[in-house]
């Protein structure tokens, strides 16, 4: 596994956890980055005995909250006008920035929970609750349980299944569009009936 990512593993890992949460940091931010693929990397390090689990996963999901509340907040400062001039220049995907803007306007922040899971909705997801000024508390909550399952997800498929994982990585790679939407359609169905039971009926 190591030698699939080549002299650029040593290099994260010499690091020790401060490389973890710097990783994680750019994560957050939505910046071009093997993220799934590093997490692993670092789940078999820990198999290895090079880092201990909890720490790890501790450290990775502070990392990640904070790029994604910095995201989150240069968002919501400069607002939806920052977020088309950086499409405008190519910076960021308009197609997913489209997708994930419509999706959060359907589901709202429940889709951060999965959203973690859905390359193009993941680099773009905190920009866009900051542009459509989603509540902080709500964001930070629902962006909160969304990074602790992936980042432990991750951690724990890299240290359990290391040996594997290049051919793990490709397979949930090429299925992770459908595995996310039965996530997202099972996020939104739990939204209705939570909505509907909070709903007061109407005397006849």
């Amino acid at each position: 596994m190591l030698d699939w990512f080549g002299q650029g593993a040593q290099a994260v890992l010499a690091l020790g956890y401060l490389g973890t949460y710097l990783a994680l940091v750019i994560e957050g931010l939505g910046l071009p980055f093997p993220g799934d693929a590093v997490m692993a990397l670092y789940g078999l390090a820990a198999a290895n005995g090079r880092f201990h689990t909890g720490p790890l996963i501790f450290i990775s999901i502070g990392g990640y909250l904070t790029g994604a509340v910095i995201s989150y907040g240069l968002s919501r400062y400069f607002g939806a006008g920052w977020l088309d001039r950086w499409t405008s220049s190519h910076m960021m995907n308009f197609r997913s920035l489209e997708r994930t803007t419509s999706m959060l306007n359907k589901y709202g922040p429940l889709l951060l929970v999965p959203g973690r899971f859905l390359p193009g909705v993941r680099s773009v997801s905190s920009y866009v609750a900051g542009a459509v000024r989603m509540e902080f508390s709500s964001f930070f909550l629902y962006t909160g349980i969304g990074v602790i399952a992936w980042c432990a997800g991750w951690i724990f498929l890299g240290f359990w299944f290391g040996e594997h994982l290049e051919f793990i990585l490709h397979t949930l790679q090429s299925y992770s569009l459908y595995v996310t939407g039965a996530l997202i359609v099972l996020a939104g169905a739990f939204w209705v009936i939570r909505r509907r039971t909070r709903t007061p009926h109407e005397p006849n």
